[in-house]
């Protein structure tokens, strides 16, 4: 058991610390952690009644309410903005900031003389309840393969409430049309996508999720067992309409995976307690989908709020629609498959356990890897980086200045397109977890009612720093 244990350790800290101080900068997108994807509290103070039912019919029903919520991290700020900045300076070209802008006013729609200082604050907060109903096979097969095995239903009811907290601080010369100011310009209802602004809440089921197992030691403080996962997606899936979406549930992708418990007891003599160590692994790998994303072109991070302008159209009729200075996230967002990546659940800990009463502390990690995107479907729409007349492009522009016009109108293909941008970028947080409750066992019933709670700490700035709490109510007849 402890040559296993340590060189999972030396297979997981090694591979995470190499790119522990990587940042990203200027995505579209975040994946966040789901509330109840959560091993640990899943198997908390239920691993016991659960595999070693008393009664005829072998029925285990579990309640777990939880609330998550993020705590501030300067880095995930950068995450969303450019340059490894903070806070940018909004700033148009009759302003002293010409040369020290990170955006230019006038791409947005703002006057020329415009100045102030833009930032976000990305906070999230989930709350909701997992109801779990677990049933040996005992009674309905009694074969000697399936008599151990059991079957797992999972039911999560859950909201979901994402904030990107735009802030805008020391405003100068705010337009008297709109939009009038930083905050109205991220949000014009001309743009049909990435608009930076709160999300409505999601709320519903997020997920429903069935496991097979088999357990095949739970004897004397001694567990051993394994379970296969599917996850069928039942929340909302992304549209890229507005950056950090609240997303309930995993995105809308079909998970399938495998998990295993193992508990040892430390202690010879178990008769007034068991001090045991555990560890539990859960792997799902998402399945891919289709959806949009919002990209940035290579090396012009937020080239996706710049203007766009498509050519000249010889002897148009007079009710075209307008070809020119059309807002860039309308052409920058595309129909796309997203190949997401395995998530991991690992934790390990201590228990200590009495006839009544059981707690445990632990450290885990939780993570995933780098997501891959593709463009699905044809791309024949002909636009440009706008110049400064209809028809004409400045394809050298950035999202900080304007360059001169090109001599020819100059497209913009789909190679130049920045997949990354639009692409949640993986990595893992270290998480301390601790939980404590009572255990009433009866002749043919036994009831768990509990309290946890764990802290996240990412190590990347793809990942939100959380806290949660959830109470479990728990039953087996």
């Amino acid at each position: 058991m402890k040559k296993y244990l340590i060189l999972l350790l030396l297979v997981f800290f090694p591979a995470y610390h190499i790119k522990a101080k990587r940042e990203e900068f200027a995505h579209s997108f975040m994946y966040t952690k789901p509330g109840f994807y959560d091993v640990v509290m899943e198997q908390a103070l239920w691993h016991d009644i659960a595999y070693n039912k008393k009664s005829s019919k072998k029925i285990g029903l579990q309640a777990i309410p939880f609330f998550q919520q993020s705590m501030p991290l300067d880095k995930n700020t950068r995450y969303f903005l450019i340059n490894g900045k903070e806070e940018l300076l909004v700033a148009g070209d009759d302003t002293p900031f010409i040369l020290t802008r990170d955006v230019r006013a006038e791409w947005i729609g703002l006057p020329n003389d415009f100045s102030g200082i833009l930032s976000v604050k990305p906070k999230q907060q989930q709350k909701g309840c997992m109801f779990e109903y677990h049933q040996d096979l005992r009674p309905w097969i009694d074969i000697m393969v399936l008599r151990d095995m059991y079957v797992t239903f999972f039911m999560t009811i859950s909201e979901t409430d994402n904030s990107i907290n735009l802030c805008q601080t020391n405003i100068a010369n705010p337009s008297s049309e709109f939009p009038h100011n930083i905050a109205e310009a991220f949000n014009q209802p001309s743009w049909c996508f990435s608009r930076i602004t709160n999300a409505k809440k999601e709320v519903g089921v997020a997920e429903l999720r069935i496991k097979i197992g088999s357990s095949y030691i739970s004897e004397e403080s001694f567990q051993l067992n394994y379970y296969s996962i599917i996850a069928i997606p039942t929340g909302n899936k992304q549209d890229a309409q507005i950056m950090f979406e609240s997303v309930n549930g995993n995105n809308h992708h079909l998970g399938i995976g495998a998990g295993i418990n193992i508990q040892a007891p430390l202690n010879q003599d178990l008769t007034n307690y068991a001090f045991c160590f555990f560890l539990d692994l859960e792997s799902v790998i998402l399945i891919r989908n289709k959806q949009f994303r919002t990209y940035d072109l290579f090396d012009k991070p937020w080239s996706r709020f710049l203007q766009m302008n498509k050519p000249n159209i010889i002897d148009a009729p007079l009710d075209i629609p307008s070809t020119t200075n059309l807002p860039g996230v309308n052409f920058m967002t595309q129909r796309i498959t997203a190949k997401p990546f395995n998530v991991v659940d690992f934790a390990l800990g201590w228990r200590m356990r009495t006839s009544i009463i059981e707690a445990e502390v632990g450290y885990g990690i939780w993570g995933h890897g780098n997501e891959r995107t593709n463009l699905n479907q044809p791309y024949t729409e002909v636009f440009g980086i706008a110049g400064s007349a209809p028809g004409k492009t400045a394809s050298r522009s950035t999202i900080a200045q304007k360059a001169p016009d090109d001599l020819d109108f100059v497209p913009i293909y789909k190679s130049d397109f920045n997949p990354q941008s639009g692409e949640s970028f993986g990595g893992f947080t270290q998480r301390a977890f601790t939980s404590i409750g009572w255990i009433n066992k009866g002749t043919t019933v036994d009831t768990i009612l509990g309290l946890g709670a764990s802290v996240d700490v990412p190590f990347h700035n793809s990942f939100l720093q959380l806290w949660k709490i959830w109470v479990k109510l728990s039953a087996t007849f």
